[in-house]
């Protein structure tokens, strides 16, 4: 199912890009580790901020009297909300592990 032009299953566990292992040189393998979670995380603040704008210009519409679809703008800003709140609870939980690491290395 898509709202617009995003998925809804976009922060399931089976939809979290992998790299992939095309080369095994040491470049290759360095290139891949060093851009791959970083590129994840920028891509999924990425995808939440672009569902936030969906959302707000779904509603905008509703509001304005441009549209008559209130429910697909009911749930565009549903699932915006359970974007939001995923991302955040992974900070938490970051943030968490990193001061419990801090911790133990005192």
């Amino acid at each position: 199912m898509r709202i617009g032009n995003f998925p809804l299953n976009s922060y399931s566990p089976q939809t979290i890009n992998k790299p992939a292992a095309t080369d095994n040189t040491p470049t290759a393998v360095n290139e891949q580790q060093s851009a791959g979670f970083g590129d994840q995380v920028t891509q999924a603040i990425d995808n939440v901020d672009a569902l936030q704008k969906n959302a707000s210009s779904m509603a905008t519409k509703v509001a304005a009297g441009n549209t008559d679809d209130t429910h697909k703008a009911i749930i565009a800003m549903e699932h915006s909300l359970m974007a939001l709140d995923f991302t955040i609870q992974v900070r938490n939980k970051t943030l968490e592990a990193y001061q419990e690491i801090m911790k133990t290395q005192m």
